[in-house]
């Protein structure tokens, strides 16, 4: 489970009501963190821990305590002052009767014989941009082994952004629970290894967390995909209209097709001009066609054959005030993507409410939303329920840690490689996430199984073929390898 810090805070609350004391959850943080620099430097190399005044320092003085317990020399930097609470003031009175020295700033001579450095200075409630004495503390030892207590400093555990000085870990020993922000970058290339340490918050507690976010996974995705009985025919696997391509990208329609046919529709009818039909059907003969240049409009009862209509992939961007003004009047479901989306700015009207699938990158859902693509950026988990629940629909938000939301549940994917990054991968998206749809899945489902097994094929494609050699078309090849 990924938790927000409001979520993160429930659960402490609910861990405390439990019997399990708001000091007792400190002391497992800071073993834990203790335990995890031990398995992995027996060599016992020189510590030292940089304590913030909230309770991600009181975790460090109880770490560094248990560090000295067990033979090592430990040594502790306060920048930010005087603990302020009562648990962290405890844990800081412990390790100074123990005789562990703390320094108020990093002098020279401290930093002189560190090697590992823990980062404890803000904790997953912080906000903004470090400044002042922490500032300047994090600046003297960037050179360092750095070991993050529960999140590099600076670093937002509900939306992924860091400040300016946030310094990437070689190791994150987090405290309960993942956090939501740990999914998405550039936060998450800043963790290194991640731990996820016990404090002995119960399983009940976990319950009760209203609309979780959970990481998607491969076997989970698999196990939804429609049953192929031994005795079914094509029509059982759906009829999928893809209304795609365009005179100069008619690779987009092709790209498209194919996947849809891979991963499993049992019929996919392509509807564009001659020039991309000529183009679909020489890689994909299986594919039936629709020219619109003999019949371009969508008269009454055109949708009524199709299970799903995928719309946008290599279209152009369209003027929906004039053209293809009967398009959504279907009432299976549509997949949009690409300039189907670009072309429904300023007509979010016309979605079908309750029955579609958006596809957005960063910058088509920013223009969806009226905003610019770093503000979707600052924040994707909330871009993509503002958009799904904006016109009703479920949103994939893709790029590195896609987001798929229908506005309250959430699920986040970290599968997936920089090779994908390549025109066309969104089309091979587009593609498998109407295949999915035109065999009768549920939409949230069919976006979430898509989303995974088209980044685990990637990720295929990434190791039989290298990151930079590879093209979206591997990627629908890959498929035979994750597809169940």
């Amino acid at each position: 489970m990924l938790v927000t810090p409001e979520q993160m805070k429930f659960l402490e609350e609910q861990t405390d009501a439990s019997g399990v004391s708001y000091g007792e959850m400190m002391e497992r943080a800071g073993k834990a963190l203790a335990a995890a620099i031990m398995e992995r430097m027996p060599e016992k190399p020189h510590v030292l821990f940089l304590a913030g005044s909230g309770n991600n320092g009181g975790d460090c003085y109880v770490a560094a305590y248990h560090l000295q317990q067990a033979g090592w020399t430990p040594e502790i930097v306060a920048p930010c002052g005087e603990p302020e609470t009562y648990i962290a003031r405890a844990a800081r009175d412990r390790a100074q009767r123990e005789g562990i020295p703390i320094y108020p700033e990093a002098y020279p001579f401290v930093l002189t014989t560190a090697a590992v450095v823990v980062d404890g200075l803000y904790g997953t409630g912080f906000h903004g941009e470090i400044g002042g004495a922490a500032k300047e503390t994090l600046k003297a030892v960037s050179d360092k082994y750095i070991v993050a207590c529960d999140v590099p400093s600076g670093g937002s555990c509900l939306t992924g952004q860091v400040s300016e000085m946030t310094l990437p870990a070689s190791l994150t020993v987090t405290f309960g629970a993942e956090k939501l922000g740990m999914s998405q970058y550039p936060l998450r290339e800043m963790l290194g290894e991640l731990v996820i340490a016990d404090i002995g918050i119960p399983e009940a507690a976990f319950s009760m967390i209203e609309d979780p976010v959970e990481r998607l996974t491969l076997p989970e995705m698999q196990a939804l995909l429609p049953e192929r009985r031994p005795d079914a025919y094509k029509n059982v696997f759906g009829h999928l209209l893809a209304v795609v391509g365009s005179e100069n990208m008619r690779g987009a329609a092709v790209l498209a097709v194919e996947a849809a046919m891979r991963a499993g529709t049992g019929l996919v009818t392509c509807a564009s001009c001659k020039d991309v039909l000529t183009a679909v059907v020489n890689a994909i003969p299986e594919a039936l066609l629709f020219d619109t240049d003999e019949e371009h409009e969508y008269s009454t009862g055109a949708f009524d054959p199709f299970n799903a209509v995928l719309f946008g992939c290599g279209v152009g961007r369209m003027d929906l005030d004039k053209e293809e003004p009967d398009l959504f009047t279907g009432n299976c479901p549509y997949i949009i993507d690409a300039d189907g989306l670009n072309s429904l700015v300023g007509h979010i009207d016309l979605i079908p409410k309750g029955h579609c699938i958006l596809t957005p990158h960063p910058g088509e859902a920013a223009r969806l939303l009226g905003l610019s693509p770093a503000e979707v950026q600052a924040d994707r988990p909330a871009a993509a329920k503002l958009l799904a629940k904006h016109t009703g629909s479920v949103v994939v938000l893709k790029g590195a840690g896609t987001i798929v939301t229908d506005g309250r549940r959430m699920r986040v994917c970290n599968l997936g490689n920089p090779g994908m990054a390549k025109a066309g991968s969104g089309d091979v998206l587009a593609g498998i996430t109407a295949s999915f749809a035109a065999q009768g899945m549920d939409l949230y489902d069919a976006a979430c199984a898509a989303v995974t097994l088209h980044a685990a094929a990637g990720d295929v494609a990434a190791e039989e073929l290298g990151q930079r050699f590879m093209l979206p078309q591997d990627i629908i090849l890959a498929l035979q390898e994750v597809l169940v």
